[in-house]
């Protein structure tokens, strides 16, 4: 068991490493990302459709960034079908639509397609993930459009002391390939990610973890949040 935890302290110390050395000076916060996720398949329409998937989350986020405190920032709203290839890879086609207050800004909406390769392994008592997205960020008010890739990796590790508890830990980084007002050119953002997952029953599940955003902005002045990422999904 000793073993165990020093691997997951490890690995979280490892992703920290990146962000560490970049966000000595940038402007530290705090925050909220609260979702409720549901997902299934279409095996009861037909036998035919059991490689087909759906996916649907609502999330919700805080951030500390006004002197009055906490305060609502985004609302996201994700809808997404895949298709699963084998047993290791699937490809999804998705849409999100999100309602954003950034602080001192007006409120805008935004629609986003994105697409997604997913590519799961496992190995000993392990579970890597690999997900490679591409966004399509559309800002409903202005007509501007980012165009956003992102590469997350994932792996989760089953705790011996209660069952269904898995440990896990994941970085994304984030990336804009042409100039627009979402974000800068280039690097935009990294997110590294830890915390547990456990299974209440053989359908509903449970998500407590951290997830520090650094966000390398257009205007220089960089962000930092420091999120309580909380989740409770529903496999049908």
């Amino acid at each position: 068991m000793k073993g165990i935890y020093r691997r997951i302290i490890l690995s979280t110390l490892l992703l920290a490493l990146p962000i560490s050395g970049i966000a000595a000076d940038v402007n530290n916060m705090f925050g909220v990302w609260g979702s409720v996720t549901l997902q299934g398949d279409f095996k009861a329409v037909s036998p035919k459709l059991e490689k087909y998937n759906w996916f649907i989350m609502n999330q919700t986020r805080t951030r500390d960034d006004s002197p009055k405190g906490s305060r609502f920032t985004e609302n996201i709203l994700f809808a997404q079908l895949g298709y699963q290839l084998n047993k290791h890879a699937s490809v999804w086609l998705g849409y999100v639509h999100e309602w954003g207050d950034p602080l001192n800004k007006l409120s805008f909406q935004e629609s986003r397609p994105y697409q997604d390769f997913v590519w799961k392994l496992d190995f000993s008592n392990a579970k890597f993930i690999s997900r490679t997205r591409m966004d399509e960020r559309i800002h409903l008010t202005t007509g501007d459009v980012g165009y956003r890739p992102r590469q997350l990796l994932q792996i989760s590790y089953p705790l011996p002391f209660l069952d269904g508890l898995n440990a896990y830990v994941g970085d994304e980084v984030l990336f804009y390939i042409n100039k627009n007002q979402f974000g800068k050119q280039g690097f935009s953002e990294n997110r590294i990610l830890s915390g547990l997952s456990y299974k209440l029953t053989q359908h509903m599940g449970v998500d407590l973890g951290y997830i520090g955003q650094y966000v390398d902005t257009q205007s220089g002045n960089n962000i930092f949040t420091h999120n309580l990422q909380i989740n409770i999904a529903y496999k049908f």
